[in-house]
């Protein structure tokens, strides 16, 4: 048992070699949002800019973001994708 905990420990000071810049959890959202904008600028796809400015918004107000927004940048990938 004590391995196991000492194991915690070690893990979540992040020891296993993960990189400290990289992207948490909590604001995978607004890093893709930020990424998927400017491609949406370039392609002047406005319902993709429109939620990735609510999804930043969001983000800015501790706040979740919507799923449609969501669904919609993944739409956006999906599309260019093929």
């Amino acid at each position: 048992m004590i391995a196991i905990a000492r194991m915690h420990d070690v893990s979540a000071d992040g020891s296993f070699g993960i990189a400290a810049g990289w992207i948490k959890p909590d604001n995978i959202w607004v890093e893709m949002a930020w990424t998927i904008l400017e491609a949406a600028n370039d392609l002047d796809d406005e319902v993709a800019i429109e939620a990735c400015q609510r999804i930043i918004d969001d983000h800015s107000n501790a706040e979740l973001p919507a799923q449609s927004d969501v669904n919609t940048i993944l739409g956006f990938l999906d599309a260019r994708a093929h």
